[in-house]
């Protein structure tokens, strides 16, 4: 029996038995059809639900924990961002460094040159 013809049965059989007196007895092997009916369209959505909780259930831990891994990914980035800009700060003072020893070098080169010229002058 189709749920819908299972729920009216059921409804008519609470109308006469109420005292609907219009209406015949119902017949007790459709009543127990009925009931078997609408007991499994309930053990069925039952089921259905207790599935569809599970599978929210485990959509909400999936979510939570893309979340959680998304969090811990930008926090890694961050960090290897202020590690990247940390060695660019190295690198430009390496490089203002390594300027001021090729000026030093270019003055004792400029130096070294001045004293052969004048050592060269006086033979």
């Amino acid at each position: 029996m189709k749920t819908e013809k299972a729920i009216q049965v059921l409804r008519d059989y609470n109308l006469w038995r109420r005292g609907n007196e219009e209406m015949e007895q119902p017949d007790p092997r459709e009543m127990g059809e009925a009931i078997d009916s609408v007991l499994v369209a309930i053990q069925k959505a039952e089921a259905e639900l207790d599935k569809e909780r599970k599978e929210g259930e485990e959509q909400a831990r999936l979510l939570g924990m893309g979340s959680e891994r998304e969090a811990k990914l930008i926090a890694e980035r961050d960090l290897w961002r202020a590690e990247a800009q940390r060695w660019r700060e190295q690198a430009l003072d390496l490089e203002a460094q390594i300027e001021t020893v090729i000026k030093r070098l270019q003055w004792r080169q400029d130096n070294l040159d001045r004293g052969i010229k004048e050592l060269k002058s006086g033979y």
